[in-house]
């Protein structure tokens, strides 16, 4: 009886509190966020093999290669496997492409894809039957990025703090072979496609 009492009294005590209301207000919000995959790739210049003496070994295998370095400080490059057959000669130096990077996250870096075309012929209306050329062993030189001045090793390019870079590219113009014909005066021309991708 004495436990039924005291349960009675701590119920009045509970049922004697003020009772408290809490205010409760919601409110909604939306989550957002916008993808910028791309980015912009620039050409400041191509890639200029200058001028040149072109003689192709129309009825053997031998070549010569004129090589245009990425770094714009260093001189072109001839070598032939038989100067008597095939040769390339500097009248006037060219240069590398050069391109421009921005856009890109801070410091990201990008992989460079080479080119797939080698073609580099006579520009129509200049003649016909003119022995070729081709191109290839492309080469990467950073001009400005994360790091400057320095040589693009595995074909990546680091940007620097404001998602930008500079760089060149180099490359080598070989003289074709069974030709029908030599070359001829007039501006050789190809058109190739450079990739960069996160």
């Amino acid at each position: 009886m004495k436990k039924s009492l005291n349960q009675l009294g701590i119920f009045a005590i509970i049922v004697g509190l003020p009772l408290y209301s809490v205010a409760a207000q919601k409110a909604t919000f939306d989550a957002k966020v916008t993808v910028k995959n791309a980015f912009e790739l620039v050409k400041n210049q191509d890639l200029d093999f200058g001028t040149i003496r072109a003689v192709a070994d129309i009825t053997g295998t031998d070549t010569a290669t004129l090589t245009i370095p990425a770094d714009a400080t260093q001189s072109p490059v001839v070598a032939s496997t038989n100067i008597s057959n095939a040769e390339i000669a500097i009248l006037s130096a060219g240069s590398p492409a050069q391109f421009k990077i921005s856009g890109v996250v801070p410091f990201a870096s990008l992989s460079i894809t080479d080119p797939v075309e080698t073609d580099v012929s006579l520009s129509v209306g200049s003649g016909t039957g003119a022995a070729g050329f081709t191109l290839g062993s492309f080469t990467y030189y950073i001009e400005t990025g994360a790091s400057s001045s320095t040589p693009v090793v595995g074909k990546q390019i680091q940007v620097d703090a404001n998602g930008e870079a500079v760089f060149n590219v180099g490359a080598t113009l070989s003289t074709t072979t069974g030709n029908a014909a030599n070359y001829l005066d007039g501006a050789y021309v190809g058109t190739f496609t450079l990739e960069l991708s996160y």
